[in-house]
């Protein structure tokens, strides 16, 4: 086990797995040098490759790409992981995103992320390490019972070391500079080495023993001459740096040094470890973790993008106007490089002989240019059509580099924008999530080697408060700092100022809107008030921009609350208030006495109009009764008589009957019947004058009812006057209704 080596077995075992790791990334390693070599535009020393013209394709794609990537500087976003109403998490929150925000604007962290994010565009990996630094100083200790600077046996004050200057860097590493185990993903890597080069006085500096042994094995720029001939002054020692998880400690190795120059365990005591968060790559399969630069997806294209450059810079070289003209004619040669407006005087002789010729036009005999212009046509069209695949492959569309067709609606470019993106964003989450990792790990730095002192200095607090002294408590524990808080960055991509003003715009509403709701509440139950501001405070802790008025609410809430829990001594009353008070409360009485009276006649005359609409309707439906009757007794009355007609008509017959059988027989009979007849005759005349009688009695009395009804009515319709009856002092005690006339 690694842990258990001498410092002997380490450098014979890290040597070899150093060894080992170059190899695995040796071809890599090579085309990453290329690929930067072609990104820089260098070319070979000699002339005839100076000449050769290249398309610079890889340097606009790249840095298209890296702004795409990583356009402004990320700044900590520390808050409360669940957002509740607990003020020691809210604290060391506060106390952690300004600690964080200080380093990173004290420590140039933005040029180390930029170097890594070039380092993923064009071999295809970026990587950056956190550094810890720790200055002490000799200060004079303190007698804790005096607090006096104790004094030694001399006489001269007792020194103590002290920090006095504690920083967490983000240092760059050059993609040359790591090595890692062979793996197929971060998760299997169980070492990471980090190559320094060190002259013997970095060596002395860095605590290292026995520094004049160590080998100088590297030389910058020797490949003209030997190693020996370089002086010791530009030698350095190759050193690896090695951290091991499995073994939990530090190595120094130097290539063909006998003994590693120092084992540490842990420096940092970090939850997983690793100094660096896992590197950026580029285009990563699940069989390896060495990653695929960016620019070998379109390297054949690029590579014929080159070759019909250089073909177009031939034949642009070839394109000249070349002929040839009569010798005898000196005077040609002088035209053809004769300025503008500039005529050429010849003897007439000659200018005639011109002019018989067919004059200038025939005097020059000029070579056809048109086929290499037409291939110049087409090779500048293949390149562009090799320019518009390449963006293709690559993801980089019109609208990302700016291009756009003004003919085109604003809709058709935003989709253009967002199928261009589409690619990008998970390269720019990989991004997000390698600054986002490196600040927790920057973060958890901070929390277990930063004194409470030097925390304090940097976020104003004071180190004496309790509420600081509890958050410290919280940051310093790994289990407790991640249930309630949670370090996450803004986003590396451009800013949307839109969505900024739109969330603040959002903030403000919801707000307004909430105090225009809940204020009535409030003013009807005071007791509400606690709960609104619970609500109003949940509601803040949504929006990044609530955070820094979630205390002024807090302090406001509590404010009210104190108020209002105050009891309050009513003033003393005013003469005048009270005066105004009594004369309104004797009008308010007047008013309401007349309201009453006039209220009661009102009421009167409702009265007296249901009991006419009650007579009307009597008086209808008596009559309706009457006219019934008298129907009926017509009826009845006509019904007798034709029971009484046919009685006759049947007697009649009767009677001739008699008449043909015996005339005295008939005769008798005949004044029998007859007798008979009339008697019956008279009988019924009279019950018929008798049902007359009744009839006429009944119309005489339903007459009469008529008119007692009629004269109620005119009784109820006369017009009623109301007198007001008053006291001795004018007021109002009654009313009296009486019929006008």
């Amino acid at each position: 086990m690694t842990d258990q080596m001498s410092p002997a077995q380490a450098a014979q075992h890290w040597q070899q797995q150093i060894e080992a790791a170059e190899r695995d990334v040796r071809e890599w390693g090579d085309n990453g040098d290329k690929i930067q070599k072609r990104y820089r535009a260098e070319k070979d020393a000699s002339a005839k490759a100076r000449r050769v013209k290249r398309f610079s394709i890889l340097y606009s794609n790249t840095e298209t790409l890296k702004a795409a990537l990583y356009a402004r500087t990320p700044k900590p976003d520390v808050r409360r992981r669940f957002g509740d109403r607990n003020p020691v998490a809210r604290t060391a929150a506060e106390i952690l995103e300004r600690v964080l925000s200080y380093c990173s604007d004290n420590t140039g962290h933005d040029r180390a992320y930029r170097a890594g994010v070039h380092d993923l565009t064009l071999p295809g990996r970026g990587v950056v390490r956190l550094l810890y630094e720790a200055r002490m100083a000799q200060v004079p200790q303190v007698d804790p019972m005096t607090g006096q600077p104790a004094m030694g046996p001399d006489g001269q004050p007792v020194m103590a070391e002290q920090v006095a200057d504690q920083k967490v860097l983000e240092q760059h590493v050059y993609w040359r500079d790591v090595l890692m185990e062979p793996a197929r993903c971060w998760r299997e890597v169980t070492w990471v080495g980090f190559r320094h080069r060190m002259t013997r006085e970095d060596l002395e500096a860095n605590g290292f023993e026995d520094v004049t042994e160590v080998p100088l094995n590297y030389v910058a720029d020797a490949s003209d001459r030997q190693a020996h001939e370089v002086p010791d002054s530009l030698k350095r020692a190759e050193v690896w740096e090695i951290w091991c998880k499995r073994s939990k400690a530090r190595y120094w190795i130097v290539k063909g040094y006998v003994k590693a120059l120092r084992i540490d365990p842990d420096p940092y005591e970090l939850e997983d470890f690793w100094p660096l968060a896992e590197p950026i790559s580029a285009v990563l399969g699940t069989d390896s973790y060495i990653p695929t630069p960016y620019f070998t997806q379109y390297e054949d294209q690029a590579d014929d993008l080159d070759e019909i450059t250089a073909r177009i810079s031939m034949l642009v070289k070839a394109l000249k106007r070349r002929g040839i003209y009569d010798s005898s004619v000196q005077e040609l040669k002088r035209l053809s490089r004769a300025g503008d407006n500039e005529f050429i005087p010849v003897d007439g002789s000659k200018y005639n002989l011109i002019a018989q010729q067919g004059g200038l036009k025939r005097a020059f005999d000029t070579e056809d240019i048109k086929p290499v212009a037409d291939t110049l046509i087409g090779l500048y069209d293949q390149r562009d059509r090799l320019v518009q695949a390449i963006y293709e492959v690559s993801g980089i569309s019109d609208i990302v580099r700016g291009s756009t067709n003004p003919n085109e609606t604003a809709t058709a470019q935003n989709i253009k924008a967002q199928f261009g993106s589409m690619r990008l964003k998970d390269s720019q989450r990989e991004v997000q999530r390698w600054v986002r990792d490196s600040y927790r790990i920057k973060a958890e730095l901070v929390c277990t080697h930063f004194t409470p002192e030097k925390v304090a200095e940097i976020t104003g607090h004071n180190v004496q408060d309790e509420l600081f002294q509890a958050a410290m408590q919280v940051l310093r524990s790994d289990e407790r700092r991640g249930y309630q808080i949670d370090i996450e960055t803004d986003s590396t991509v451009f800013e949307d100022a839109e969505a900024e003003k739109q969330g603040r715009v959002e903030l403000l509403t919801a707000m307004g809107g909430f105090a225009q709701q809940w204020l009535p509440v409030v003013q009807v139950a005071p007791e509400m008030m606690k709960m609104v501001g619970e609500m109003m405070a949940f509601g803040v802790r949504g929006f990044k921009a609530g955070n820094s008025m979630e205390d002024v609410i807090d302090e406001t809430m509590q404010a009210i609350q104190q108020r209002m829990s105050q009891p309050q001594e009513p003033p003393p009353p005013d003469p005048a208030i009270e005066a105004t008070k009594a004369k309104t409360a004797l009008e308010i009485e007047a008013k309401t006495k007349m309201f009453e009276l006039d209220y009661k006649g009102k009421m009167l005359e409702l009265e007296h109009s249901r009991e006419k609409m009650a007579l009307e309707r009597e008086a209808k439906q008596m009559d309706i009764a009457a006219k019934t009757q008298m129907h009926e007794v017509e009826a009845g009355h006509k019904q007798r008589l034709q029971f009484m007609d046919a009685d006759a008509r049947r007697m009649d017959a009767e009677e001739k009957q008699r008449q043909i059988s015996t005339s005295k027989e008939a005769e008798a009979a005949k004044t029998q019947d007859a007798e008979a007849a009339k008697q019956a005759m008279s009988d019924l005349m009279q019950q018929i004058a008798a049902v007359a009688q009744g009839s006429a009695d009944a119309m005489e009395k339903t007459a009469e009812r008529m008119a007692a009804m009629q004269e109620a009515i005119a009784a109820v319709s006369k017009p009623k006057r109301i007198k007001i009856v008053r006291d001795g002092d004018g007021r109002a005690v009654g009313a009296e209704t009486m019929i006008a006339g």
